[in-house]
């Protein structure tokens, strides 16, 4: 076992070391999107039929490298947990999206970048890479009043200040609030199978980014996530709690998790080839189908 960084913009965690030729476009350390341009709705829904991505790591996200074949690293993303792998979730990143090169252990505060993308720059104002929205550093200098210096897996670099707040007043919001209005940045994004990142979300990759965005960390999928928060009734629901849905009127198999929105509306990725939107619930099967609510926030 080895321990790595990812040191992509974004990774994604494939479910077995073979990818698509249409696919190789994602092994990219720059970012995802030269690779989404060119998958239509069909090759986005095929990602889920086949069972070909199973989530994402973003870029300085420790990994354990279990073993390396034919370019292609076996591994566990240990911020996403999975009660099946203590190590982390399993699965296969392209190896030249990783960096084993050891860290100075930093002991002060870490920043998550709080907007969809933002640019990590070198000291001379260079841009390196785009950042997504998730992304934690930690900081070895704060001083300047525009950007933190941050360590990372590509060297000392800069990012602004700016990025890692919240785009918007966040005194009177609660923080289920807070992740319902920065999910309101999202809408009309197309639905990415294991998603969890700029790029796109799946279900629960969108609960999980938002939540990680305020300090929360979930589990990675929506059968392990309904297993922790606090439940809620459903007639005390607030905007930011957790919604769960089961097949076969809530008798089947979870199948789905959404943002509660406030009114009677929920906030979701809903499915393959659709966009993040927001939802009545009562106008819409899942009514019959929600069998959980669960809150992982506090107010203070």
């Amino acid at each position: 076992m080895q321990t790595a960084r990812v040191q992509a913009a974004v990774a994604n965690v494939w479910q077995r070391p073979q990818i698509r030729s249409l696919d190789t476009l994602a092994l990219q350390n720059a970012g995802l999107a030269p690779w989404l341009a060119q998958l239509s709705d069909s090759d986005t829904i095929a990602l889920e039929r086949d069972n070909r991505l199973v989530t994402q790591a973003l870029f300085n996200d420790p990994v354990v490298i279990d073993h390396v074949v034919d370019g292609w690293a076996a591994v566990y993303v240990v911020s996403q947990r999975d009660v099946r792998h203590p190590q982390g979730y399993p699965g296969w990143i392209w190896a030249a999206q990783l960096s084993t090169i050891p860290l100075p252990v930093i002991t002060g505060p870490t920043v998550t970048v709080r907007r969809a993308f933002t640019p990590l720059l070198q000291a001379d104002g260079r841009t390196l890479l785009q950042l997504s929205i998730g992304t934690q550093l930690p900081v070895v200098s704060s001083k300047d009043p525009r950007y933190d210096l941050v360590q990372t897996p590509l060297g000392v670099g800069k990012v602004a200040k700016r990025a890692t707040q919240f785009g918007f007043e966040t005194a009177t919001l609660t923080p289920g609030q807070t992740m319902i209005k920065l999910g309101e940045s999202f809408l009309d994004l197309r639905y990415l199978w294991g998603g969890l990142s700029g790029y796109g979300f799946d279900c629960s990759g969108f609960a999980y980014a938002l939540h990680r965005c305020i300090g929360v960390t979930l589990a990675r999928d929506v059968s392990e996530q309904v297993l922790d928060g606090q439940p809620v009734a459903v007639d005390d629901m607030q905007p930011g709690d957790l919604c769960f849905f089961a097949h076969e009127q809530g008798q089947g198999a979870l199948h789905h998790v959404a943002l509660y929105a406030g009114d009677g509306w929920l906030l979701h990725a809903p499915t393959p080839g659709k966009m993040v939107t927001y939802l009545q619930l009562s106008a819409t099967y899942l009514k019959d189908e929600l069998v959980q609510v669960k809150r992982y926030w506090q107010t203070e």
